[in-house]
């Protein structure tokens, strides 16, 4: 009896485990970040929201989306090449994450591409996109052509 009830309990443990495996979600996390890389390079930023989930669009609409990835394009370009620095997979009981780090050489510029995901498997969706780069800083020029055009509008209406 001793030995079915340790059993029983081994195997339920292992599949329990089987669902919040980091190696498996850091492949998939991979696997979604080198399509996403490719829609972004290709400027298919329809395909791009496409694979976001729930919380990404709750905070930002498509046309949000487009702007914010049409200025990143416009300032760093296509992407060269990339490669992961680090990764997190968290599993609790409300769910698993998984961030995910890359170093990124875009064609006018080093950036930071920071992925965050929920789920796991096929329910893992991309939550969080975030890019860090001095190139996507705004000059002291562009500040200033920026509240000029806004004096501009301003005195016109």
């Amino acid at each position: 009896m001793i030995r079915t009830t340790a059993f029983a309990f081994a195997a339920m443990a292992g599949l329990a485990l089987s669902g919040c495996n980091p190696i498996a979600n850091l492949e998939e996390a991979e696997e979604q970040i080198d399509r996403y890389q490719a829609h972004y390079s290709a400027n298919e930023l329809g395909n791009m929201y496409a694979m976001t989930g729930t919380k990404f669009r709750e905070t930002s609409s498509l046309g949000e989306f487009e702007e914010f990835a049409t200025l990143i394009n416009g300032r760093l370009g296509e992407i060269v090449t990339t490669k992961r620095v680090k990764f997190n997979v968290k599993s609790t009981p409300g769910g698993t994450s998984t961030s995910v780090v890359m170093q990124t050489n875009f064609e006018q510029g080093e950036g930071t591409e920071t992925y965050t995901f929920s789920g796991s498997g096929e329910d893992m969706r991309l939550e969080g996109w975030n890019v860090n780069s001095n190139r996507l800083m705004i000059t002291a020029a562009e500040l200033e052509q920026l509240n000029t055009s806004q004096d501009e509008s301003e005195a016109a209406n």
